[in-house]
């Protein structure tokens, strides 16, 4: 550990603490295992900034605005004992030590063996599983590869051996994550990839779901008949997030994704094979340097052909140090544009994909509660389902569908 990340934890002592955080799955995951650290040096969690001894903020810097976003939350919190950790560090240390010369700032690198030492889980229904930290990608956009460095594959072991204290934490739904799944092994030298990993924890004994990450195409595709494979156990939500961020092979090239949209929809299709039901979530980037207006038309064309459940569309914003910095920008207004015309499409895709399941009858488990009188529960597809009933969370019930607010179904109990 290296020193200032070490005199950092050693503040998280008999204090009270709030956090905010800020970007990915894998953040929250972050911010669970340093809450348990404080923890178990006799911290406690409060509910709001202003009765809190310290603050922690795990910042994002996906996009230009998120960072100023994460600045603002900084000056806001300034006067109070502060902790930073997540991707900002990283790419910004010294910019952080000269702003807030009071700042206490913890190495996101370090916080996976940190928790490993505390032995204990953080309790809940829901809980985030890290499987890796890093990415081998080359992707001409990203700052978070260089945030967060090259692939580093945690053991099959140490996950499982967490997955086990979470499960019987009381959670019923774990949530894989990593800056990419379905990479997971491709450091190691023995032989283990994603599905053998799937096995290993569909083994654990109990009463919970799998929700696997974001899995890159490239790095999916060569394991996909062992994968979906492993799928076929009915602990594993029917749910795939696979980012292809354009429908043009010439954008993909300058983006530096090692895979052709052809291969993309591959992936959709061999995985339909499969499951007919399986739900695909999908991103897509607006308006990246070098993007024609027939680029443009192939990814909401795209949309249209693969139906994906869910699509995730962002502007594309320049990040410093990255070789899309050096690329012509498009303008604002056209990747305005462009991103409404993603979003049209992803919109027309939902209606179609949810009306076609009207009508029909399905198995959840409830996974939260919406309001009083109302709950959200989840198929096996990872659908959100509204009911207008009062459900204990965890509770397994069989639904009608009978209709649906874009976004989410609404259901009926059976």
């Amino acid at each position: 550990m290296d020193a200032q990340t070490a005199e950092s934890l050693k503040l998280l002592k008999n204090i009270s603490l709030y956090a905010e955080t800020y970007g990915c799955t894998y953040n929250a995951g972050d911010t669970e295992k340093l809450m348990e650290i404080a923890r178990n040096q006799g911290c406690v969690p409060a509910s709001s900034a202003e009765e809190a001894d310290a603050i922690l903020i795990n910042t994002c810097v996906v996009i230009d605005k998120t960072e100023q976003h994460m600045y603002e939350r900084l000056d806001l919190y300034a006067g109070k004992l502060l902790f930073v950790t997540g991707c900002l560090p990283p790419v910004a240390e010294d910019v952080l030590h000269t702003k807030y010369p009071h700042i206490h700032i913890i190495d996101p690198a370090l916080i996976h063996s940190c928790y490993m030492e505390v032995a204990t889980a953080h309790s809940g229904t829901n809980a985030v599983l890290q499987i890796a930290r890093g990415c081998n990608g080359h992707c001409t956009y990203c700052i978070t590869r260089i945030a967060r460095g090259k692939l580093v594959s945690f053991s099959a072991e140490d996950i499982v051996r967490q997955a086990e204290s979470i499960i019987e934490a009381g959670a019923t739904e774990i949530q894989l994550t990593a800056q990419d799944t379905s990479s997971w092994g491709l450091d190691r030298n023995d032989g283990q990839r994603l599905p053998d990993l799937l096995r290993k924890l569909c083994k654990i004994r109990g009463d919970f779901m799998i929700r696997i990450g974001m899995a890159n195409p490239d790095t999916l595709l060569p394991i996909l008949d062992d994968f979906l494979d492993a799928l076929r156990d009915p602990k594993i939500f029917l749910f795939l997030h696979i980012p292809v961020q354009s429908g043009s092979d010439s954008v993909l090239r300058l983006m530096g994704r090692r895979y052709t949209s052809a291969q993309y929809e591959e992936i959709c299709r061999r995985a339909r094979e499969a499951f007919p039901q399986i739900r695909i979530s999908t991103d897509y980037i607006a308006g990246f340097s070098g993007e024609t207006d027939e680029d443009a038309a192939a990814s909401s064309a795209q949309i249209r052909r693969t139906r994906p459940g869910k699509v995730n569309i962002t502007r594309f914003s320049v990040r410093p140090n990255t070789p899309a910095a050096k690329m012509k920008k498009i303008p604002e207004q056209i990747k305005k544009q462009r991103s409404r015309e993603l979003t049209n499409a992803a919109n027309e895709v939902y209606d179609a994909n949810n009306e076609a399941l009207i009508g029909q009858i399905m198995t959840a488990v409830v996974t939260e509660v919406v309001k009083q009188g109302s709950v959200t529960a989840r198929d096996r597809t990872y659908q959100n389902i509204v009911i207008m009933e009062n459900i204990d969370i965890g509770t397994e019930i069989t639904v009608k569908i009978t209709g649906h607010r874009r976004h989410y179904l609404i259901g009926e109990l059976i």
